[in-house]
C-alpha cells in the first residue's frame, strides 16, 4: 500500500503497460484515473479493477487534444480534489502510416505520432505539474511524480519506425529538462524504457518465447506487470531522492553487446566446466 491516499493518472492505461500500471497502483492504494483514447477497453479495465476494491475513474481522452486533456485533469479534481501521480503512458506505436522506411514517411503520419506521443506529453506533463506546485504550496502535498514511457528505441534505432525513435529521444530528453525545472517544489520526474514486453495488443513476433530466448540476456520476454512494479517505485516515497532518470526494465537486452544467440557456445562451455565434465 505504498501508494495510499495517493490519486494517480495513467494515460493509455486500459490495456497493454498501462494496463498492468493501472493494476499495480490500484494494488498499492492509489485511486486511479484510467484515461484512454478507447473508452470501452477503459470501462472494461475499470469495473475489473473496481471488483477488486479499487477506486477508478475512467475517462475518454486523446492526449493531442488538448480540450481534452484539460477536461480530464478538470474531471480528476471534481472526483478526488488533488492529483499526484502522473503516467505519459499513451503513444502511437505500431501503425501502418509510420511503420515504414523512412523514404516513405508520409508527412502526416510524422506530425501523428509527434502529436500523440511528445504534445500529448506536454499537455499532461504541464497541467499535472501545475497541479502538484499548488499543492505544495499550499502546503497539501510535500511531492508530486511524473512518469513517462520511453523506449529502447530512445537510444538505439528500430527500423521502419523512424518517427517512434524521435519520439522517445524527446520523452528522455523532456524528463531531464522537466526534472531540473521542477526540482524546487519536490516534483520527481522520471522514465521507464520498457524492453521487450508481451501484451496483448502487441503485433507479435518479436515479443515470443522463442525470439525472447535468443535475444534477451534473462531468457524471456518481461509482462506489463514488471513495468508496471518500476511505475508503483517511482511514484513512492520510496523513490523520494530520484529524478531525471530512465531506469530499464529490459531484462538485460541494452547492456549486451552481442545478443545471446551469438555467445551460446561460450554458455554451453561454462555449463560443461561447471558440472565437472
Amino acid at each position: 500500500m505504498r501508494l495510499n491516499h495517493k490519486v494517480a493518472i495513467v494515460t493509455g492505461g486500459a490495456q497493454g503497460i498501462g494496463g498492468g500500471i493501472t493494476a499495480r497502483f490500484a494494488t498499492e492504494g492509489a485511486s486511479v484515473v484510467i484515461a484512454d483514447l478507447n473508452e470501452e477497453k477503459a470501462q472494461q479495465h475499470a469495473a475489473t479493477l473496481a471488483a477488486g476494491g479499487a477506486t477508478v475513474l475512467a475517462i475518454r481522452c486523446d492526449v493531442a487534444d488538448q480540450a481534452q486533456v484539460e477536461a480530464l485533469f478538470t474531471q480528476t479534481l471534481d472526483r478526488f480534489g488533488r492529483l499526484d501521480i502522473l503516467v505519459n503512458n499513451a503513444a502511437l506505436v505500431h501503425h501502418p502510416a509510420s511503420n515504414v522506411n523512412f523514404l516513405e514517411l508520409a508527412a502526416e503520419a510524422w506530425h501523428r505520432a509527434l502529436a500523440v506521443n511528445l504534445t500529448g506529453l506536454f499537455y499532461c506533463s504541464q497541467r499535472a505539474a501545475r497541479i502538484m506546485v499548488k499543492q505544495v504550496l499550499e502546503n497539501r502535498a510535500t511531492s508530486g511524480s511524473i512518469i513517462s514511457l520511453s523506449s529502447g528505441g530512445a537510444t538505439r534505432a528500430h527500423r521502419q519506425l523512424m518517427a517512434y525513435d524521435t519520439t522517445k529521444g524527446g520523452i528522455e530528453a523532456a524528463t531531464r529538462a522537466m526534472a531540473v525545472d521542477l526540482a524546487p517544489w519536490k516534483i520527481r520526474v522520471n522514465a521507464i524504457a520498457p524492453g521487450n514486453i508481451t501484451v496483448s495488443n502487441a503485433m507479435g513476433g518479436a515479443t515470443g518465447p522463442d525470439a525472447a530466448k535468443g535475444t534477451i540476456p534473462l531468457g524471456y520476454p518481461g509482462t506489463p506487470a514488471d513495468i508496471g512494479a518500476t511505475a508503483a517505485f517511482l511514484a513512492s516515497d520510496d523513490a523520494t531522492y530520484i529524478t531525471g532518470q530512465c531506469i530499464w526494465v529490459d531484462g538485460g537486452m541494452a547492456a549486451q553487446l552481442r545478443s545471446p544467440a551469438v555467445d551460446r557456445q561460450v554458455d554451453l562451455d561454462l555449463v560443461g566446466r561447471l558440472m565437472g565434465y
